[in-house]
């Protein structure tokens, strides 16, 4: 009965640990898509309104 325990614990710990490691890479996957968000955003307003004569 200890042993499944042990065994238990084992791999409660270890799904604690990639669950750490994923969450830390969504917020840095999070913060880069951010940024580049922020980039797509001041590229397009960045723009200078076009006329309507280039037709």
């Amino acid at each position: 009965m200890a042993e499944k325990v042990n065994k238990n614990q084992q791999a409660t710990k270890s799904l604690l640990e990639k669950s750490r490691a994923l969450r830390e890479k969504s917020r840095e996957t999070e913060n880069k898509f951010n940024e580049l968000k922020a980039k797509v955003d001041k590229f397009i307003h960045s723009e200078e309104p076009r006329s309507n004569t280039d037709n």
